[in-house]
């Protein structure tokens, strides 16, 4: 019936999915102009997941309108659905004219929205804001959504400054509830928590189903270390909205460091179970579960849990199935069943040997541990040599490994392996800078490449990889293998959360070469 509509309407290029499986895959190989989903959608993924892992993994271009088709109308559904913006629902039964109508007034506003959807496709968020600009300039009808577009893309370069003028200049105009949660993000992050909190407590209370207020006063709350309110609050947000993972994630997180073990119990149940086709589903979702169970002393549905997860990811990619034995390594040990542990801990140490790059500093902190408690000594200190490698400016990181080193009395000269590791981060960062230097870029670019395979989370080692490469292709021009790897680069720098002033020369540049 749908395709018979869309024909009508001048559609000559219509493709089908039988499931939302398939029609994420579609997604990510084709670029749509429209996308009709349903809300329920059988086994597997429902509408809301297929928008959910659209717009986490940006297979959906901005100037894509995407409708939500639904002969439910439960509060629950519309509540959840709704968080992901869709631009449209259309309750079935619906007539050709409805439909047309409306993909006619949707498809008129993403039109004049195109050059700036491209550019936020391809990050050149700079670019976007230019245009957002340039259009604003003409003081066009749209003019409130290209200043809603322009505040979210500075927030998301960290540009608070700018996001703060565009949210107070649309405030001065009207009282939106999305221009007053976008202050308030822009006061987390500068870090003003009481003047954000007051803002969200009077969002929440004057608009009570605008649950995004909810989730940001929480996280004020975990800052201002009241873990209490944050978990009050997750509560009333869970109760109006169940079905978004992430937020029951966060209430299942803070009420076990609250002691509260039945809400933690309950939302990750909730979790497991609402999140089994969502794409933020995660073996921590199990682990977390697991530990409840051993904080309450119920041992058995401790191990039915780590059973359950070690069934449900074994067939994944291996950073998630690296994550899962992590888990059941240290959960075995806090079940004191030190085989068990030994036995996942090995299993462990062979990927790490063969993907070190998909082990996060965080969790080789975690295994070295649990690799010196289970007497693996030579584990244990590739482990750390991991860690400073990937922090070797940060002494911060450098305090704790020196903390556990000396903690396990591993038989290790902390001081001496923390400053050999990190001498040698920085000869061979050196040595890659003085090739690039010397107009050897090939030499560069193969050392640097092969150091940032190991070291994804060293800023510095990532930032000359990119560059040895944009400089190789200002001289030689832009292909494909190069620009893929450079945007990996500067995506892992970004991704670290704190980008510098080179990171953003660097990435300017390479949005240069990608126009060309």
């Amino acid at each position: 019936m749908l395709r018979s509509m869309l024909t009508a309407y001048g559609a000559d290029n219509i493709t089908e999915a039988s499931n939302g499986e398939e029609a994420v895959s579609q997604l990510a190989s084709n670029s749509f102009d429209i996308v009709l989903c349903d809300y329920n959608l059988g086994e597997g993924k429902d509408g809301q997941q297929v928008l959910e892992e659209a717009k986490e993994k940006g297979i959906l271009s901005y100037s894509a309108v995407f409708i939500m088709t639904t002969a439910e109308n439960t509060a629950e559904m519309v509540m959840g659905a709704a968080e992901y913006r869709p631009d449209e629902y259309l309750s079935k039964p619906f007539t050709k004219q409805v439909l047309q109508a409306r993909l006619k007034k949707l498809l008129d506003r993403k039109q004049s929205l195109h050059k700036i959807a491209a550019a936020i496709q391809r990050k050149d968020y700079r670019q976007a804001i230019r245009l957002c600009d340039n259009q604003l300039e003409q003081n066009p009808k749209n003019r409130i959504e290209l200043l809603r577009l322009k505040g979210e893309i500075a927030i998301k370069t960290c540009e608070y400054k700018t996001a703060a003028s565009v949210f107070t200049e649309i405030l001065q105009e009207r009282e939106l509830p999305w221009a007053k949660l976008g202050m308030a993000q822009v006061l987390y992050f500068e870090k003003k928590y009481d003047e954000a909190k007051t803002l969200l407590e009077a969002l929440s209370q004057s608009n009570p189903n605008f649950v995004f207020a909810d989730d940001w006063l929480a996280k004020v709350y975990e800052q201002l270390d009241e873990p209490a309110k944050c978990q009050e609050i997750l509560v009333k947000a869970v109760a109006k909205s169940p079905k978004t993972v992430l937020r029951q994630k966060a209430l299942a997180e803070i009420s076990y460091k609250n002691n509260d073990l039945q809400t933690s119990e309950e939302a990750y149940k909730r979790v497991v179970r609402i999140g089994k086709h969502s794409c933020y589903k995660s073996p921590d979702d199990y682990a977390g579960l697991a530990r409840v169970y051993i904080k309450k002393d119920t041992a058995i549905d401790a191990v039915k849990t780590v059973s359950a997860m070690k069934k449900e990811f074994r067939n994944s990619e291996e950073s998630v199935l690296l994550k899962s034995t992590i888990h059941e390594a240290v959960l075995f040990k806090e079940l004191d069943r030190p085989d068990d542990s030994r036995q996942a801990l090995t299993s462990i140490v062979k990927i790490f040997q063969e993907h070190p790059a998909i082990v996060p500093s965080i969790m080789a902190m975690q295994l070295a541990e649990s690799c010196y408690d289970a007497g693996m000594k030579s584990e244990g200190d590739d482990l750390i040599r991991h860690v400073v490698r990937n922090h070797h400016d940060d002494k911060n990181i450098h305090k704790q490994v020196q903390a556990l080193l000396e903690k396990y009395d591993a038989g290790t000269d902390a001081s001496s392996l923390i400053s050999q590791t990190c001498d040698e981060v920085i000869e061979l960062n050196n040595k890659g800078v003085e090739l690039a230097t010397k107009g050897k870029l090939h030499d560069s670019i193969s050392l640097f490449v092969k150091a940032a395979s190991g070291m994804p989370e060293n800023q510095t080692i990532n930032l000359n990889a990119a560059q040895s490469l944009i400089m190789f292709m200002q001289k030689n021009g832009p292909f494909r293998e190069f620009m893929e790897q450079a945007s990996n680069y500067l995506a892992r720098v970004n991704a670290l959360g704190n980008p510098d002033e080179k990171y953003f020369k660097l990435l300017s540049i390479f949005q240069t070469l990608s126009a060309k």
